[in-house]
């Protein structure tokens, strides 16, 4: 083997790595490889249920799992793995029998997958893979850290959001889900659903709250909030593939919205989605001019707004999961 890596980013050292597979010996081939590379010494797990048993407990960045196992298989371990946390980050060891479920579970969040009996080099290009994008992943929460006192800061200035940018960011994610979009799509979605108001902290806080309908000039510094998300978000390089789907959603599915009147599927579906979910928080939310609708009101009201306001196949979605989509718990009423 050759020389150990030193690694002396203390990310790295941070980086939690659990190890699923019912062959001992090759359980010891992969703590082994890594240790003597410099990576943090894995967790190992016999099986698939052994596993799952962990990621249940904490915390984890980065599974490295076979597909044959017994108790509970690599595929299974997967897709249940992606359920408790949709920031780990997935390796798949296996044999030439399973290299088609191999990929077809890349499709639900797999980052890759490696051929046994493994070259070693190749098994490490693949961790080096990996441990790239849990390192980002970190940085990640880091910023969000931030943008959540950011959100915080907001939420001091216009009384009546009160949890709202969480409530639609959670809401999005879940009508993302039934609109086909991949776990990787689902991320932005999430942290775009999340920023999609940020900008309103540079309105003035007498308008954010100001109750009776607004005049011209003051729904003028309104539309402008949507172009200041984009301006606050844009240094973030992570936050790039959010840029688009914040500057647009209030766009209209009709092209009467703003800020560029884009028309139909012109509109990033990520800003199609979070017009929708965020409409409904609002309406069943109390604002400065009046007080909060029903559900169904609500509902009846976004049924109305399909074509016009709203994508009218993502109206369809929600209309019919709308007890997947949304906590009706957390609606107020």
């Amino acid at each position: 083997m050759r020389g150990a890596i030193v690694r002396t980013d203390p990310r790295d050292q941070a980086l939690k790595i659990l190890v699923a597979d019912d062959e001992p010996a090759a359980r010891d081939l992969v703590s082994m490889i890594l240790t003597q590379e410099g990576w943090p010494t894995p967790t190992l797990a016999e099986d698939g249920q052994a596993a799952l048993d962990q990621l249940e407990k904490g915390h984890w960045d980065i599974l490295v799992t076979d597909l044959d196992m017994p108790r509970m298989n690599g595929e299974n371990l997967v897709r249940r793995a992606v359920e408790i946390s949709r920031d780990l980050t997935i390796v798949v060891t296996t044999g030439n029998g399973s290299v088609r479920k191999a990929v077809e579970l890349m499709q639900h969040g797999v980052v890759d997958f490696i051929m046994k009996p493994y070259d070693v080099d190749e098994f490490l290009a693949s961790m080096e893979r990996a441990r790239h994008r849990a390192v980002n992943i970190h940085e990640i929460r880091g910023m969000r850290e931030v943008v959540e006192a950011l959100l915080a800061a907001l939420e001091s200035k216009d009384r009546y959001l009160n949890g709202h940018s969480s409530r639609v960011s959670r809401y999005a994610v879940e009508l993302g889900r039934f609109a086909g979009l991949d776990r990787n799509a689902l991320r932005f979605l999430e942290y775009s659903a999340l920023l999609h108001d940020v900008g309103k902290i540079g309105v003035h806080e007498e308008i954010l709250n100001k109750p009776g309908r607004l005049n011209n000039s003051e729904f003028n510094q309104i539309q402008k909030h949507p172009g200041m998300s984009r301006d606050i978000l844009g240094p973030v390089k992570f936050l790039e593939p959010c840029l688009e789907s914040v500057y647009h959603h209030h766009e209209n599915f009709d092209g009467t919205g703003y800020p560029d009147g884009v028309v139909g599927e012109q509109i990033p579906i990520e800003s199609r989605i979070i017009s929708i979910v965020d409409a409904f928080d609002a309406m069943t939310s109390d604002r400065s001019y009046r007080g909060a609708l029903a559900a169904e009101e609500a509902l009846v009201r976004i049924e109305k707004g399909a074509g016009h306001q709203f994508d009218p196949e993502l109206v369809r979605l929600f209309i019919e999961n709308f007890e997947q989509v949304i906590d009706l718990e957390e609606v107020h009423q």
